[in-house]
């Protein structure tokens, strides 16, 4: 006698024709998807296992990937509001301070947000026009250093072809050495020199097209200023808020947790802020003071960059060693470089890193370029600002991860407690 199907296998069955309902439904309609409509779609699905510890590590998992995914998308976007939180994490100290000194919040940050809205005109009433009187005189003399450029390529390669280096005259390479033409690069790179400028723009300030290029320049000049002030003046509160949001059962944990974070990641911004812009003054005396072409445009390459730690000094000596190369005496320009970039560099690690930043945030050099290189790489601008911190973040999630484990029963082989 044939068995009726029961209840279960009936469940089973049900379940698999929703999934495959759902799974042709969200094919058809794939068009209007995105990564975040799923994840809302994921939330609302999951709420039925609400409070287990599955649902918990699958929330945490997919928000990671939204955010994720969200950084990507749209972070040119994002870079205003991101810089905002940055310089309200950074004057919070400050403002405190006032406030304690019975100063009111609001008051506090108008003292402080004055001084620097100052500085900002001042730096675009005088500095901005200097800095690009530089950059037009480097643009308007573009054809005759790249000429320049061109002969001195010329004559290094003479020079390679007469020596005889065992098995060159062979390579197929020294075909193409002697072919090389310098007027060939000379045109080339005058007929592109507008598009290298604009794309260089866009890759430093991680600029995007259209109305993301508007939208991005309203937003480093307007919206982040407004930004900043707005979290400053509420930003006690909107620790507390967030505080709150915390479970009850790990709330000391969690708040332990946040506050080694905290001391670490401000011993980092703040430090480095100071410290990069020290390096651009410094450069940028240094090289005026010898008579460096385009000091200022070095200099202010130099301190930007300097930000990001290991960045800054790779990508200033790219355009300090360019203009050197295409100068009259190279051999003196290449020496005022390597003079004022090994003073500056050998003050910022001796003096102005341990003195400033407060020595070392106990990260390995080798991680946070690795960590410089991948937030570059997968989020443009937005990414080498946040590298470090994510790098911290990591480090202590790891560590935390890796002593619950040291105290496990697996790792220690004790038996596990019974249940009383």
């Amino acid at each position: 006698m044939m068995r009726l199907p029961g209840q279960d296998e009936w469940r089973l069955v049900y379940g698999a024709a929703v999934l495959l309902v759902v799974g042709l439904f969200l094919y058809q309609v794939q068009a209007v998807l995105s990564p975040i409509v799923l994840f809302l779609l994921f939330l609302l699905l999951a709420v039925p296992y609400a409070g287990t510890r599955l649902h918990r590590l699958a929330v945490v998992g997919m928000s990671v990937l939204a955010a994720l995914w969200l950084l990507r998308t749209t972070g040119f976007l994002l870079a205003p509001f991101i810089l905002a939180l940055v310089l309200a994490y950074i004057l919070d100290p400050a403002v405190d301070a006032l406030e304690r000194r019975r100063v009111p919040r609001t008051l506090a940050v108008l003292l402080l947000a004055l001084p620097a809205v100052g500085a900002l005109v001042l730096a675009a009433v005088f500095g901005v026009p200097a800095l690009g009187r530089q950059v037009d005189a480097l643009i308007t003399q573009a054809p005759v250093l790249l000429d320049r450029l061109a002969r001195w390529v010329e004559a290094l390669l003479d020079r390679l072809i007469r020596v005889d280096i065992p098995g060159l005259r062979e390579d197929v390479l020294l075909a193409h050495v002697r072919a090389f033409e310098p007027e060939q690069l000379v045109a080339a790179l005058q007929e592109r020199q507008a598009e290298i400028a604009r794309r260089a723009g866009a890759a430093v300030l991680g600029v995007g097209r259209g109305i993301g290029t508007a939208l991005t320049i309203i937003g480093y000049v307007v919206l982040t200023p407004v930004l900043a002030f707005y979290l400053l003046k509420d930003y006690d509160k909107i620790i507390a808020r967030l505080r709150l949001l915390i479970p009850l059962s790990r709330r000391e944990e969690w708040l332990a947790f946040l506050a080694e974070y905290d001391t670490l990641l401000s011993r980092f911004m703040r430090g480095q802020v100071a410290a990069a812009a020290i390096v651009g003054v410094l450069t940028w005396l240094g090289l005026f003071a010898l008579g460096f072409p385009y000091a200022g445009l070095v200099g202010v390459v130099a301190g930007v960059f300097n930000l990001v730690p290991y960045l800054g000094l790779i990508v200033s000596l790219v355009p300090a060693v360019i203009i050197a190369l295409l100068t009259g005496n190279v051999l003196a320009s290449l020496l005022k470089v390597a003079v004022v970039f090994g003073v500056v560099q050998f003050l910022d690690s001796s003096v102005t890193g341990p003195r400033i930043v407060g020595g070392s945030v106990g990260l390995h050099p080798v991680w946070v370029m690795l960590a410089i290189a991948m937030g570059g790489f997968f989020f443009g601008f937005v990414g080498l600002l946040i590298a470090i911190p994510a790098a911290l973040l990591v480090k202590l999630l790891l560590r935390s991860a890796l002593e619950k484990y040291q105290r496990s029963a697996w790792y220690t082989g004790a038996p596990p407690v019974a249940a009383e």
